[in-house]
Parts: C-alpha cells; sequence; structure tokens
C-alpha cells in the first residue's frame, strides 16, 4: 500500500488536535521562585576540604595581623560566641545598616559609639534623645568635638 493512501486515515486522526494546534503557544510559565539554599551539613560533617576553604581567609587575616590587632581579634571571637542569638542578630542588623551607610554617617555612628560606650544607659538615651533633635549641621558640630575613637592597627 503506498503511503500517500494512509493520509485521510491520518487525518481523521488528527482532526480533533489540529485546532489545539492552531491555538497559539501557552505564555510560559513564571519562573519558580528561587530555590531555598540547599541544608548544609552541621560543621562535624562538612569535609576536611569544606573547613579549609572556611578558615583559610581567617588563617591568612590572623598571620598578617600584627599582635594588637590579633588580641582583639580573639576577643570579638569570645565575645561572639558568649552573645545569645538575639545579641548576635541584633549585631548583624547593625552591621548591615553600617554596611549601608555614607561615609559621614559612619563617621558620626562611630562619634556616638565611641561617646557613649563609657555610659551608663540613662546617660547613653539621654544622648540619643538629644543627638536625634540636633540638625545634620549641629551633628557634624558634635562629631568635630568629640571625634571617634582612633581606629586600631
Amino acid at each position: 500500500m503506498h503511503p500517500i493512501r494512509f493520509l485521510p486515515l491520518l487525518l481523521a486522526l488528527l482532526a480533533p488536535a489540529l485546532p489545539a494546534l492552531a491555538q497559539p503557544a501557552a505564555p510560559p510559565a513564571p519562573a519558580p521562585a528561587a530555590a531555598p539554599p540547599p541544608d548544609l551539613p552541621a560543621w562535624d560533617r562538612l569535609t576536611p576540604a569544606q573547613r579549609e576553604s572556611l578558615i583559610a581567609p581567617m588563617r591568612d587575616r590572623w598571620n598578617n595581623a600584627p599582635p594588637l590587632q590579633r588580641q582583639r581579634m580573639l576577643q570579638h571571637g569570645q565575645r561572639w560566641q558568649a552573645m545569645s542569638p538575639e545579641e548576635r542578630e541584633k549585631a548583624r542588623r547593625g552591621l548591615r545598616r553600617f554596611e549601608h551607610m555614607t561615609p559621614e554617617q559612619r563617621e558620626q555612628a562611630r562619634a556616638l559609639f565611641g561617646q557613649m560606650r563609657g555610659m551608663s544607659p540613662p546617660q547613653r538615651d539621654e544622648l540619643r534623645e538629644r543627638w536625634e533633635r540636633m540638625t545634620p549641621d549641629e551633628r557634624r558640630d558634635w562629631v568635630r568635638d568629640n571625634p571617634p575613637p582612633a581606629k586600631p592597627r
């Protein structure tokens, strides 16, 4: 039998599907939301290579730091370990906020923090309220008169 003889049969079988084939293509489905990061194992379950990739930058930083900076790094690590999860989250939020500040805002934050460091909680609250009432020019003058502490080396 010649293949052309099958054409009517083939068309008869495909006829119900032809209108659907003539329809414009459906719009593409929206891209799925970004997949959540994979569950990563606890430290004890990391491979030695994974641990090394995490520790290496800190090792280099430690080895290149002068003794006083090493002392501060160790103190910071010990302080972090002593923090509650809520305190750690508060510190992370503060760091994110600091990273988005302008250089002038950072200098002001350092100056305020430096002044508040030795104050009692009521004194800190009073300074914070006074700061919020200051104009930008008054804040610049205040920072000039109360510069941030020198950065440790």
